[in-house]
């Protein structure tokens, strides 16, 4: 199996889901006992040339992005807020929301951005496209996925605060035309 070089934004990513990687599973030889989100984990980051993504975790710790503890004898690395936001920031760039099974429930996103941030106005009603949310009204805007982390992350990103409302409803209007615009 050829091993690939890790990136920065991969590793970033694969730390901001699993929540940080120890030391023992990047050095094969190591007695670990793992459970199951462990043995997925262990998968997951194993694509790696492990010399080189011991180099680049402590090239993103000098840079203050990750930091390196101690845990029970075993090397951590987590994200630091630094690296958060920077992942957060590298994600706008293709933001997704992940398309599920359709629960039954539709997901609305108002907003009345004060004209002294319309900046930030246009830059969220972008992510709303490019998240591939329907536009239903000028600020009024429907996705069938669950979303409310993502809108909780661009309201706090843009200082937003008030000026976002999402809404989870059980039935819409004339529900047929976004259940073929949304493919469920």
């Amino acid at each position: 199996m050829i091993k690939s070089y890790p990136y920065t934004k991969e590793v970033l990513t694969l730390l901001g889901i699993t929540g940080f990687v120890a030391l023992s599973l990047l050095m094969p030889g190591l007695p670990v006992v793992l459970s199951p989100l462990l043995r997925k984990q262990y998968k997951t980051w194993g694509h790696f040339d492990k010399r080189r993504l011991k180099f680049e975790l402590n090239r993103l710790q000098k840079s203050g992005i990750v930091e390196k503890i101690d845990q029970d004898g075993d090397i951590v690395y987590k994200l630091t807020s630094t690296g958060s936001n920077k992942l957060f920031k590298l994600n706008l760039n293709n933001p997704k929301i992940e398309k599920r099974k359709w629960d039954g429930k539709w997901r609305l996103v108002a907003y009345d951005i004060p004209k002294g941030k319309k900046s930030q106005a246009e830059a969220f009603r972008s992510l709303l496209k490019k998240m591939q949310f329907y536009n239903l009204q000028k600020s009024l805007w429907l996705i069938p996925y669950p979303c409310k982390e993502e809108i909780e992350l661009l309201k706090k990103f843009y200082n937003l605060g008030n000026n976002v409302t999402l809404l989870t409803i059980k039935e819409l209007e004339a529900e047929s035309v976004y259940k073929r615009y949304f493919g469920i």
